[in-house]
C-alpha cells in the first residue's frame, strides 16, 4: 500500500473515508472530492487524528459546519477534517462549549437560562469554532466580545488556554482567519449577561421573523460580501440592478441581493464568476470594491475573487 492516504486511512479505521464527496457536507452543495475525509466526534479523537495527519505530513483542511465556505470543484488533494465535537454547559452566566457545537441552537437555549448576548446568533449557521475564526455576527451583535477564553491545539500539538484578546477580533475576522498558522480551536468560554427570560425569547423571535422576511431559503453560503463602512453590500448590489443575475446554476437572490443561491447544478466556478461580475458592476456604479465574507478554498480563485 504505497498511497500515503490509504496508509493513513488504514490506521484511522472507521473515522476515515477515502475519495469522499464533499458537496453533501456543504451548505450550498458545492465541492469536489477529498483524498481523505475524517470526521471526529470527541475531543480526544480530534486531537489524536490531527496528530496522525501531521505526523503523516499530508495537507490538512480543517472545517466546522461548511456553511460559509466555497470548496473548489476539483476537490482537495489532502485530508479534510470536519469537526463534529459537540457539547456545552451553562454555569451561571458562563457558557462552556466545544468548538463543533452548532451556534444557532445554543442561542435558543440562552432563553431557558435567562441570559442575553447570544440571541443574534439564532439566525447564524455554523459552529462555535467557525464563529470564532470569522468573528460571526448579526443584528449588531458579534461573538468576539463574548469570548472570555478558549482552549486551542497549537501547531506543535500542545493544548493551550488563551483569553479573548488573543484572537485580535475585528469585523468578520480574527487572527486565525486565513492565517495558515495551524491553530485549532477545541472549546470556548463565553460570558453572557443575566436578563428576563421573556425579553430574551422576544429578541429570538424578532430575529427569526426578520430572517424569514428578508433572507432567502435554499442552498446558500449566507452573506457573500462584507458590508462596506456605513453601507450594506446587499443594498449596493440591489441598487446596481443585479438581483436575479445568473451564472450557470448560481443566481443573485431576488429577496436579498447579498445571498447567492444554488438553484441546481451550480459549481464553484459559477459562484466565483458571479462574484466577479457583481464586484465589477458595483465598482463601476459606486466606486466600491466588495470584499468577500465567505471563505474561498483555492489560492488562485481567492486572488481572482478579491481582485486586489
Amino acid at each position: 500500500m504505497s498511497d500515503p492516504y490509504r496508509r493513513l486511512a488504514a490506521r484511522l479505521g472507521e473515522e476515515a473515508q477515502l475519495d469522499a464527496r464533499l458537496a453533501p457536507f456543504t451548505a450550498i452543495g458545492i465541492g469536489g472530492r477529498a483524498a481523505l475525509l475524517v470526521i471526529p466526534r470527541r475531543r480526544e479523537s480530534l486531537v489524536r487524528l490531527l496528530g496522525e495527519v501531521r505526523e503523516a505530513g499530508l495537507p490538512l483542511y480543517f472545517f466546522g459546519g461548511l456553511t460559509n465556505v466555497l470548496l473548489p470543484d476539483e476537490g482537495l488533494r489532502g485530508v479534510v477534517m470536519l469537526n463534529r465535537v459537540r457539547g456545552h454547559r451553562f454555569d451561571g452566566t458562563v457558557l462552556r462549549v466545544e468548538s463543533g457545537e452548532m451556534i444557532a441552537p445554543l442561542a435558543r437555549r440562552t432563553a431557558r437560562h435567562a441570559l442575553e448576548g447570544l440571541a443574534w446568533a439564532v439566525s447564524v449557521p455554523g459552529t462555535i469554532g467557525g464563529a470564532l475564526v470569522g468573528n460571526a455576527g448579526a443584528y449588531g451583535g458579534e461573538i468576539g466580545p463574548l469570548v472570555e477564553e478558549a482552549t486551542l491545539l497549537s501547531p506543535q500539538g500542545e493544548v493551550v488556554a488563551v483569553d479573548g484578546r488573543w484572537f485580535d477580533f475585528a469585523y468578520r475576522r480574527s487572527r486565525l482567519k486565513g492565517s495558515g498558522e495551524g491553530w485549532t480551536i477545541l472549546s470556548a468560554v463565553l460570558r453572557l449577561r443575566p436578563a428576563a427570560r421573556e425579553a430574551v425569547e422576544a429578541a429570538l423571535n424578532r430575529y427569526v421573523e426578520h430572517r424569514r422576511r428578508t433572507q432567502p431559503r435554499g442552498r446558500t453560503l449566507g452573506s457573500t460580501f462584507k458590508n462596506p463602512p456605513g453601507d450594506y453590500a446587499g443594498r449596493l448590489i440591489d441598487a446596481a440592478g443585479l438581483k436575479g443575475l445568473r451564472r450557470g446554476g448560481i443566481v443573485v437572490s431576488e429577496k436579498h441581493a447579498n445571498f447567492f443561491i444554488n438553484e441546481g447544478g451550480g459549481t464553484a466556478a459559477d459562484y466565483l464568476a458571479l462574484m466577479r461580475e457583481v464586484q465589477e458592476r458595483v465598482m463601476e456604479r459606486f466606486g466600491l470594491w466588495l470584499e468577500p465574507e465567505i471563505e474561498i478554498i483555492d489560492a488562485a480563485a481567492e486572488v481572482a475573487a478579491r481582485g486586489r
